[in-house]
């Protein structure tokens, strides 16, 4: 039997012999789900009965005064993102719209929601907007909560459900605001060189040195192909990301699955950067002696040459730095240490955004301004010493 699409809700045969029809209307106030149930001795009469509840919220739907935001947002996701995004952009989406906004404004009417509820709502998650319940957000996460409300309001107001978009003029927490960054993690230099020997020519060691040599994102990294790598120029093409993303895809035997999406984070994301000749030598090595079973050309593999899984490389990075005695760190400290090495070796901004793959320098400085005025001093005295005729 077919998988019931997203919407449809669900019938099954219960133990006693009836048929029960289940579908998820919204979620409650605690921010469970809320689900409407049907029974019946015969399944035409179970199914009959949420046919008939489904047709009725669609009316309801259909009529701007009686919708209420969740509603609005559920079909948003439906209609809009569904076919408009990428398959991880859709995840995204809908892990904000059923975890944080539905839960908290879903129950409000879309045409009565104000400004004012939507300001305290953001208030709300900074103070206690985890799913866990352990605390609230981080800057970051809620301005990303108020992109999904504000396109979905914004699509609202060009159907005619409502006049203005009441996200419109929120008052969103400043990223520079005191204590809003929370700083991010480096590996010292001696850590660093402490770590290494341990990256063998298995394919998480390969990726860790890859890493922490080009500053690449965990999907960037494990979504490289053989044709990406140029050793004649000495480079690496970025262009995709592997992902463990929601499947989508009816009948699926499982509710995740890897995804290579043949597309970056960002337009900039997507390029071309330059790798040294040391690098180029390990990986040419490393694909030398790696074994013929790999799919899909990668470079990074899991068992049986398929796809290297992100939990699977993050198993085996914490016991690369256990091992080490290196303290432990997130995945993304790979790419801050290759951006800090870059800075203490005078490397240009300009050129470390473009190989980070920023949209813009000023992201790069923003992201690492605790890091650069040890460097400006050093550069006032150099300066100086030039101006003075002393060798520095």
């Amino acid at each position: 039997m077919k998988r019931r699409a997203n919407g449809e809700g669900s019938i099954r045969q219960l133990k006693n012999g009836s048929w029960e029809a289940r579908i998820m209307k919204g979620f409650r106030a605690d921010g469970k789900p809320n689900i409407k149930t049907f029974t019946s001795k015969k399944r035409a009469v179970a199914a009959k009965k949420l046919a008939e509840f489904i047709a009725g919220v669609k009316r309801e739907v259909s009529c701007p005064t009686r919708m209420t935001t969740g509603q609005w947002m559920t079909a948003w996701l439906d209609e809009y993102v569904a076919c408009r995004v990428r398959v991880s952009t859709r995840a995204s989406y809908e892990n904000i719209v059923n975890n944080q906004i539905i839960p908290r404004l879903g129950h409000i009417r879309l045409a009565s929601l104000k400004n004012s509820e939507i300001n305290a709502f953001y208030q709300t998650l900074l103070q206690n907007g985890r799913v866990d319940g352990t605390g609230g957000l981080s800057v970051k996460s809620v301005r990303n909560v108020h992109i999904v409300l504000h396109r979905a309001l914004r699509e609202a107001v060009l159907r005619g459900y409502i006049g203005a978009n009441p996200a419109a003029g929120a008052c969103l927490p400043s990223i520079r605001a005191p204590g809003a960054k929370k700083p991010f993690e480096v590996l010292t230099l001696k850590e660093q060189r402490a770590l290494i020997p341990f990256c063998g020519q298995e394919p998480v060691g390969m990726a860790v040195i890859t890493a922490l040599s080009t500053g690449l994102r965990l999907g960037e990294l494990l979504g490289l192909r053989w044709d990406d790598i140029d050793f004649d120029a000495n480079t690496i093409r970025v262009s995709r990301q592997l992902s463990r993303l929601k499947d989508y895809t009816p009948n699926a035997p499982a509710k995740t699955r890897l995804l290579l999406e043949d597309s970056t984070k960002t337009n900039a994301s997507a390029r071309v950067i330059p790798i040294d000749a040391l690098l180029a030598g390990r990986l040419l090595a490393y694909k030398n002696a790696q074994e013929p079973a790999a799919r899909d050309n990668m470079v990074f593999t899991g068992r049986n040459g398929g796809f290297l899984d992100p939990a699977t490389f993050r198993y085996n990075y914490v016991h690369l730095l256990s091992k080490a005695g290196v303290r432990r760190y997130t995945i993304h400290a790979l790419r801050h240490t290759f951006a800090t090495r870059a800075l203490e070796a005078g490397v240009p901004i300009k050129a470390i955004s473009q190989i980070l793959g920023h949209t813009g320098s000023v992201i790069t400085m923003d992201t690492y301004s605790h890091v650069l005025p040890a460097f400006q001093a050093e550069a006032m005295t150099r300066i100086a010493h030039y101006i003075a005729g002393v060798s520095s």
